[in-house]
């Protein structure tokens, strides 16, 4: 990360101004003083023009390092909290701080959430309340209101769960050529700290697959984040080399793996997968 805010040439300030995280923070982040929380790696990377999931990877195996969760933060990393000892100032542009309305001492607010309250007042001695703006209150009629239970509100939510069903249809693994018994994933890899994938380990055409690549000379090796890895990954358990989980990036516990499957198949024992490596994963 420091490496990557160098190049860029933004400075400390820059980096406040850009992005959810005061200058303090990053200085603590490209120091070495606290490990960053994800979303913060993901906001640097899109600044530098970088590999979100490369960062990532990198930010789970320090997370490893740290004895820490990948999505840890420090006190004081959350956007807007002010952290113990630290002296409020001028707000920093960028960083979003939060300030509740209730109790303002701005003539005439109101508590945060609480509408208004309407005239009360009579014009004629009669009991009929008047709103803010001079104009007799009425409420709507009932025919207007959406009740629970009335047509109106089951249409709207039965529109909603059919948007929902739709979405989740459309980000289902789906398949690509490949047949019934060998599903392959098309949705783009995404890698998220912390998040695992199942494996369904079969044989087809007398090879094993495990339902998330089709590939047999894709080239892997540290840091690599692809659903070829979750594919490698896979196989390396199902032939009994573990590596520690199956998350889709190519580590340190994936790398010994590899090398030791290799070695026990009498290939060059590099740590990196490719077609000879695939070969004997998949026979």
């Amino acid at each position: 990360m420091r490496e990557l805010k160098d190049r860029s040439g933004l400075s400390l300030a820059a980096l406040a101004n850009r992005t959810s995280y005061s200058k303090s923070s990053w200085e603590r982040y490209l120091n070495g003083k606290s490990l960053p929380p994800a979303e913060a790696v993901r906001e640097l990377a899109g600044l530098c023009g970088a590999d979100a999931n490369q960062l990532l990877a990198l930010h789970s195996l320090a997370a490893d390092e740290w004895g820490v969760q990948a999505d840890a933060r420090a006190p004081g990393d959350v956007p807007g909290a002010v952290a113990p000892g630290r002296e409020t100032g001028p707000e920093v542009p960028g960083e979003h701080t939060a300030r509740g309305l209730a109790g303002s001492d701005v003539a005439g607010a109101s508590p945060a959430g609480e509408a208004p309250a309407a005239d009360d007042s009579t014009r004629d001695g009669t009991t009929q309340p008047f709103s803010s703006h001079g104009q007799p209150y009425r409420k709507p009629p009932v025919s207007q209101r959406i009740r629970l239970g009335s047509p109106a509100l089951i249409g709207v939510v039965a529109v909603a769960a059919l948007v929902v069903s739709g979405l989740l249809l459309y980000l289902a693994p789906r398949t690509e050529g490949a047949s019934e018994d060998r599903r392959v994933a098309s949705v783009k890899f995404v890698f998220t700290p912390g998040r695992t994938h199942s494996c369904d380990v079969h044989r087809d055409d007398g090879k094993l697959w495990a339902g998330h690549s089709d590939t047999d000379k894709a080239l892997l090796q540290q840091i690599t984040t692809s659903w070829d890895v979750v594919e490698a990954q896979c196989l390396l358990e199902h032939r009994g080399y573990p590596v520690g989980a199956v998350d889709g990036a190519y580590g340190q516990a994936t790398e010994k793996a590899v090398k030791r499957l290799q070695e026990a198949s009498g290939l060059v024992v590099d740590g990196i997968v490719g077609p000879h490596t695939w070969q004997a994963l998949r026979q």
